[in-house]
């Protein structure tokens, strides 16, 4: 049936994660749980998918180059098939013959074997050699052109078009160890058995890297809530906080929750963790692991931090709010499809706000943690120098472990990781007292 044509699928997804701005990992989560017949090529969607996403304005530039197609004026559904079949067309070893016959979905483009192979002789880098500068560094890594400004303008272009590149890579897995159930040499040794490649990170105590390409959720000892799925850069977040048992300890935009469970599990349940945050869906993810885990010190409630007014105040905040994610361009390629440069300002502002409300929050002499996951100076240095200078009731506190770069503007305690340097999400950290 043609329904069945993983190219088909793909243009679906596509056009949901296009059209409503949401991830791919929900798009198909939704797609499959309607389609479920479908499922066995939800793997091989998937993997097609990332890679689309990964080379989308350069498979758009090729369509617009070689067919003389407005790839805009396409209808939502039909810009996707195509993307999916020049896709294939040049990266992947599909006969000419398959391609033009799912190409026959298409009502506004008649392709046929000639057009096909002229798309898949023509030299893509002769294609890109008609644009220059940023444009064909854009083009060519398939990322909106004032990411890749901004990207060079912080790190040189040099450096920038080695993080470029490595977002357009698969990116490295870790896990971390849930030791409230076992301990790092025996989830190793019960991995190796399973047959995974694994190894021990040099930096945390609680964290292992996979190098073996498989569904880690299928794992028994997943089920069991032996290891928890979480980069390594949010992991150390949790450590720079560094919680301790009989704390009172707020995560003020906590879901879906990796953060709070890690937090839980370094105070080995000990502590009084409360997570907020304003979508109640979101937090039910939470409890789920939370149950998985182990994990039986979190509170949660739906609701806005900002106007959260507690009897107490608090021994140690963590604040990781929503913010424009650049650092996840390589996790979650789909971001590129909307994010946008003035959504820098409105999640600023949000941020700010979150960050005055914390520091509010806190007992004198306790500690805030901002993490974002990602680069830019405005939702991060520029934010927390701002609240130094407006402040007169905070200083910066060192982040340690120490495993990234120094913050950018001077501030040398905060922390920078960057997925090409540290094969970790594109990430910042600060840590503050409230010393009145």
């Amino acid at each position: 049936m043609e329904f069945y044509y993983v190219e088909y699928v793909l243009a679906d997804v596509l056009s949901e994660v296009e059209k409503k701005h949401i991830s791919l990992r929900a798009a198909m989560a939704e797609y499959f749980t309607k389609r479920r017949e479908l499922e066995p090529i939800k793997g091989l969607a998937r993997a097609y998918a990332l890679g689309l996403l990964r080379k989308y304005r350069l498979v758009d530039f090729i369509i617009e180059e070689t067919l003389g197609i407005k790839i805009e004026e396409l209808n939502l559904w039909e810009k996707n098939l195509l993307r999916a079949l020049i896709y294939e067309l040049k990266f992947r070893n599909v006969k000419l013959d398959r391609v033009l016959k799912v190409s026959r979905k298409l009502s506004r483009i008649r392709l046929d074997l000639e057009i096909l192979k002229t798309v898949k002789t023509t030299s893509t880098r002769s294609l890109l050699k008609r644009k220059s500068g940023l444009e064909r560094l854009s083009i060519k890594y398939s990322q909106p052109e004032w990411v890749v400004r901004y990207l060079v303008n912080i790190l040189g272009r040099e450096e920038a078009e080695k993080l470029l590149r490595k977002f357009n890579k698969k990116p490295t897995l870790w896990i971390r160890v849930n030791t409230l159930k076992t301990s790092k040499r025996k989830l190793l040794k019960v991995l190796k058995r399973r047959g995974l490649k694994v190894s021990e990170d040099s930096d945390l105590p609680d964290v292992l890297r996979i190098e073996t390409s498989m569904s880690l959720s299928r794992i028994p000892e997943h089920g069991l809530g032996f290891f928890y799925v979480q980069d390594k850069a949010s992991i150390l977040a949790g450590h720079v906080l560094s919680p301790k048992p009989g704390e009172l300890i707020l995560d003020m935009c906590t879901a879906p929750g990796s953060k709070a469970l890690h937090i839980a599990t370094l105070t080995r349940n000990r502590s009084f963790i409360l997570g907020l945050d304003w979508k109640s869906a979101r937090l039910r993810t939470l409890l789920e692991n939370a149950r998985r885990l182990g994990v039986y010190s979190i509170t949660v409630i739906a609701m806005d931090s900002r106007t959260f007014s507690p009897p107490k105040r608090f021994d140690k905040i963590l604040l990781d709010p929503d913010c424009t994610s650049l650092g996840r361009l390589g996790h979650s390629p789909e971001i590129r499809f909307w994010i946008k440069e003035n959504m820098i300002f409105k999640m600023r502002k949000l941020q700010y706000e979150l960050l005055n409300r914390g520091i509010d929050l806190l007992k004198k002499g306790g500690t805030l943690v901002y993490s974002t996951c990602t680069l830019t100076k405005e939702e991060n240095e520029f934010l927390i120098k701002q609240a130094l200078e407006e402040r007169s009731d905070i200083e910066l506190e060192e982040t340690v472990p120490k495993i990234g770069l120094e913050g950018l503007e001077g501030l040398v305690e905060a922390q920078r990781l960057y997925p090409h340097l540290h094969d970790t999400q594109g990430f910042f950290i600060a840590k503050i007292r409230k010393i009145k």
